[in-house]
Formats: C-alpha cells, structure tokens, sequence
C-alpha cells in the first residue's frame, strides 16, 4: 500500500519535473541531519534511563 502511493508521488513528481538535484542534495543532506539528530536523542534517553536505574537500584 505504502509502496503503491510512493511509486504514484514520484510519477507525480517526475511528470511535474519538480525534482531538480539541487533540491534532492538539499533534502537528502536535512533528512541525513534530521536522523543523526534522532539517533543522538534515543542515546540520550538510554543514558538517562542507565542513570536512573542504576541510581534506584544503588539507594533502594
């Protein structure tokens, strides 16, 4: 399903020719930012989760 409407987005797109590089480095270069971004928040809360937990288990 999910496929499907991708594949007819780019036929879209391509059709359109709105697709220009430029743009595709500019979106590809913010998605690739925008997951290190996820990635550095999901370590954060691991770490933050390791201290809580370790701290429960040292007081109580």
């Amino acid at each position: 399903m999910m496929l499907k409407s991708l594949k007819e987005i780019l036929r879209t797109v391509k059709g359109k020719k709105i697709l220009h590089s430029d743009k595709l480095i500019e979106t590809t270069h913010w998605l690739h930012n925008l997951e290190f971004l996820v990635v550095r928040l999901m370590m954060f809360a691991i770490g933050v989760h390791h201290l809580y937990v370790y701290t429960v288990k040292t007081v109580f």
